[in-house]
């Protein structure tokens, strides 16, 4: 698991620690760093980083919480589909709290909304059909297989 805090990694380690698999099996819970704040720029954290994307990118299957730039870059280079975990709004828990995403592709949380046509503001998760608003951030787009 990856994450610049060790406080998750504590909890599902902890959780498995103390409780046994519906089926039995074995289950190791690893955290390569967690440096606690980021630090962009410095270079050894940029290449922990890029260490701790690429070995997201290598499992089997990924859950990642939305807006996460290292599970985009996790389950986009491993062509996976992830399971997304939605922020809470106003404290609250989403109902649900996750669903499998779209497509592997990223989300693009700065997307154009001009239509050069029309020569006007669009939205543009409807101007083509490989195209949709993400599921973790609504304004934000991504790539999808047409419908």
């Amino acid at each position: 698991m990856t994450g610049l805090n060790s406080w998750y990694y504590e909890n599902i380690r902890w959780r498995y620690w103390q409780s046994a698999t519906a089926t039995g099996e074995v289950v190791s819970v690893h955290q390569p760093s967690h440096e606690e704040h980021q630090l962009s720029g410095n270079t050894t954290h940029d290449m922990k980083a890029l260490a701790e994307m690429y070995l997201l990118s290598m499992t089997d299957a990924v859950v990642t919480s939305g807006w996460s730039t290292f599970g985009y870059v996790g389950h986009g280079l491993g062509g996976l589909s992830p399971w997304v975990m939605f922020k809470p709004v106003n404290l609250t828990t989403p109902d649900p709290p996750c669903r499998r995403a779209m497509s592997m592709e990223p989300c693009l949380h700065g997307p154009p909304f001009y239509d050069c046509r029309a020569k006007r503001g669009a939205n543009t998760g409807k101007l083509v059909p490989h195209v949709r608003h993400c599921e973790d951030m609504s304004w934000g787009l991504k790539l999808v297989h047409p419908e």
